[in-house]
């Protein structure tokens, strides 16, 4: 027969896998697995130990906002000569004192509850960052995982047209393929070069992210990452959105938000009211018998001059409280809209999963086997044939991207929900 009978290399093209649900027994096959990562992010990055370190920190305040002032002590000296260098030889008397304001009406014990709200939003906060870190590094490893398959793909064929390009070259020597043919080949295995340089830069920035996000150094080389298993969200957007009310850390930072301006506020109102402050002395006296003298005050915020303080708090911590409900309120429709286009989108990924697996895939697989049987028989073109095997190709590399948004989608649901996974 003719030249056709090389082009029989394109069987082993066509019997390329078409990619299979990924199972969840091969995740244990690579060492680079995806909690191996996350637990590495968990442990070293530097965002989230800053985040828990402002916690503890936050946690530190509690008692110093329930503490009381600092006592005073203190020495009087009473008709000291201006000449005297000793007050205690030469003054007529000597008075030696302590005293202590003592908050009155729970104003500390408020003080303290806000400052107590206030450690329970910074441990939310944390538990926030956390969570984003977790979906980073699943965004990340699946642009990671995407790059890798869509690379091995490339590989295999840039392998396959390398050998076809050669058996070409030696038939177009001989006059058994036409100019046209070699060079269709050659511009399509150019055109697969250009696809790896491409795929190697992806591959690049996101190891240098995964590096980042697990505090190693950008160099640090990554290795092959192991396959995620690839299944269906069950859950439905009715269970996503309550979940997402109950479970979101920034929800429930911002409740105790709330809790911390409503005590500095009850705290702020009850400023108003007075403190009182107990001083016990000692006299010592020159001539005569020494003497004991005890004072108790108090302060008058309700004082014209001195209420405009107060009631300025008042207003500012009331004015903090509205819009911190506000806030919330506004956080809650955005955590809502956010589920529901997570949702949507990781719904249509799956989607467009399922038809290249079960429609796509193996329908341009029987094209191509069909395209090189007409071929061989001499009722079609090499550039029809080379149009078949294009598009396999390209349904092959348009697939492995699309698990990738998938994963990155998934994870960024998960996020989105509060989950913990």
């Amino acid at each position: 027969m003719k030249a056709q009978r090389f082009f029989v290399l394109f069987v082993a093209i066509a019997a390329l896998y078409i990619p299979a649900p990924v199972r969840a027994e091969d995740a244990a096959d690579s060492t680079a697995s995806l909690s191996s990562f996350v637990d590495q992010a968990l442990k070293a990055n530097p965002k989230l130990q800053s985040s828990r370190t402002r916690a503890r920190g936050a946690e530190a305040r509690i008692s110093q906002a329930g503490a009381w002032d600092d006592p005073q002590a203190g020495v009087e000296f009473f008709a000291t000569p201006i000449t005297s260098a000793n007050p205690f030889k030469d003054g007529k008397e000597t008075d030696y004192f302590i005293q202590q304001m003592i908050p009155l009406f729970g104003k500390r014990g408020l003080m303290s509850d806000a400052a107590s709200a206030g450690a329970r939003m910074a441990e939310q906060n944390a538990v926030a960052v956390e969570r984003n870190l977790r979906a980073e590094v699943k965004k990340t490893y699946a642009i990671i995982f995407s790059a890798q398959r869509r690379i091995d793909v490339n590989t295999e064929n840039q392998r396959l047209l390398t050998q076809i390009v050669e058996s070409a070259r030696t038939k177009y020597s001989v006059g058994l393929v036409t100019q046209g043919d070699l060079l269709k080949v050659q511009v399509e295995l150019a055109k697969l070069q250009n696809e790896r340089a491409e795929l190697d830069q992806q591959l690049v920035n996101a190891n240098s992210m995964m590096n980042a996000l697990r505090s190693a150094p950008a160099t640090t080389p990554i290795g092959r990452v192991a396959d995620i298993p690839l299944a269906k969200i069950s859950d439905t957007l009715e269970d996503l959105m309550a979940r997402s009310m109950e479970n979101r850390p920034e929800l429930r930072g911002m409740k105790y938000e709330l809790e911390m301006n409503n005590a500095e506020l009850a705290a702020s109102e009850r400023e108003r009211l007075p403190d009182l402050m107990v001083r016990g002395m000692y006299k010592q006296m020159a001539e005569g018998t020494d003497q004991w003298a005890a004072m108790l005050s108090i302060n008058i915020p309700f004082a014209p001059w001195a209420s405009g303080k107060y009631s300025g708090k008042i207003e500012e911590n009331s004015l903090a409280a509205r819009a911190t409900e506000q806030s919330f309120a506004d956080m809650k429709n955005m955590i809502q809209a956010e589920v529901r286009d997570m949702w949507a989108r990781t719904s249509s990924k799956w989607q467009q999963i399922e038809r290249f697996r079960q429609v796509m895939l193996p329908q341009a697989e029987q094209s191509l086997q069909s395209t090189l049987a007409a071929y061989e028989t001499g009722r079609s073109d090499f550039l029809s044939l080379i149009d078949s095997y294009r598009m396999v190709q390209m349904l092959k590399m348009d697939y492995y991207m699309l698990v990738g948004e998938y994963f990155a989608n998934v994870a960024q649901l998960e996020r989105a929900t509060g989950s913990d996974q």
